[in-house]
Parts: structure tokens; sequence; C-alpha cells
């Protein structure tokens, strides 16, 4: 009785090494493929249904544009027009054309909760990413506006902080009543 016991436990652990041997070959191919690259944006080809929205900021960023499908949790990244008002960074003032992403930002109750913004144009020469701002949001006419006050501007691909930034984002659904 005790060899069919230890039988079955010797069948376990063999069972248990191979599936973790596939396990960390996956993870290890995983991180090779990666290595060396930006960071591409998760869920650029999910498909779905998409709604348009219109995004305008003011302020040190500036941009007014509709935009496509923006902004799930997982994406997808719609093209945007920015203009930085002034240097931020390394990152020189001007006009960029790149890839967005603005969303909620943290858990926690809606007055306590921050705003993400990402805005790159995928090969890190600008890649900026702010987290804060000041959410208020207009449940009749479905507008968000969140104002950002020196917030602290990162290098998406680094990390490391660039400058701070004060501007304002009004995001709401496109009608064809806007300018």
């Amino acid at each position: 009785m005790k060899k069919i016991h230890n039988l079955k436990f010797l069948g376990l652990v063999v069972i248990l090494t191979v599936a973790l041997v596939f396990i960390g070959v996956d993870f290890i191919e995983s991180q090779v493929k990666t290595q060396g690259k930006p960071p591409k944006p998760p869920g650029q080809d999910k498909p779905g249904k998409t709604q348009t929205e219109w995004i305008q900021f003011t302020g040190d960023l500036v941009g007014a544009q509709p935009v496509d499908g923006c902004c799930p949790n997982a994406g997808p990244y719609p093209e945007y027009t920015m203009t930085l008002t002034k240097d931020v960074g390394h990152i020189k003032a001007g006009t960029y054309d790149g890839d967005l992403f603005i969303n909620g930002y943290g858990a926690g109750r809606p007055k306590d909760r921050q705003y993400i913004v990402q805005f790159g144009t995928g090969d890190c020469v600008v890649a900026m990413k702010i987290i804060g701002g000041v959410l208020d949001f207009d449940k009749t006419n479905r507008v968000l506006t969140v104002t950002f006050t020196e917030v602290l501007c990162e290098d998406w691909c680094t990390g490391q902080p660039l400058t701070e930034l004060t501007f304002t984002l009004v995001r709401h659904p496109y009608t064809d009543l806007l300018p």
C-alpha cells in the first residue's frame, strides 16, 4: 500500500515539474522577443465596436480632434496630433503625430481618482506619461474635464522625470455640432 502511495506522489511531482518547465520556457521566450524594443501599446490589434469622441487639450499640451475608439483599458492607442507649447525635457516644443492613451487611473472613489495621459511616437523620441489631474464629469452632457496643474511628466519609455506641465483635457462624445 505504501508503495502505491509513493508512486502516486512521484507521478504528481513529475507532472508538476514538467508543467513548470513549460511555463518557464514560455516566459523566457516572451522576454527574449521583447528585449530592446520600445513598449508596444497593449491590445492595439483588438477588434471591437468603436465610439468617436472629441478629445481636446489646452495649455502646455494643445490638440483638438475627433478620435475613434479611444482608450478602453487595454487599448487601442489611436493616432493623435499633439502640439507642445514648451520644451518637455529633451522633447522640443512643436507639433507631433503619435499615439494617444487617456483613461482613469487608480482605484477608489471617483473624487479621489486620477487620470493618465500617454502620448508617444512609437520610437521613444516623443514618449510622455502624465498621471494626476482633478476630474470634473458633467453627467448630463457626458463631458469629462480634467485639469492638470504643474503635474510631473515622465518619459514613457524610461520612466525618467521630464518637467511639470499645466493643461486641461476635455473629452466627450463627438457630434457634428462641434467645430
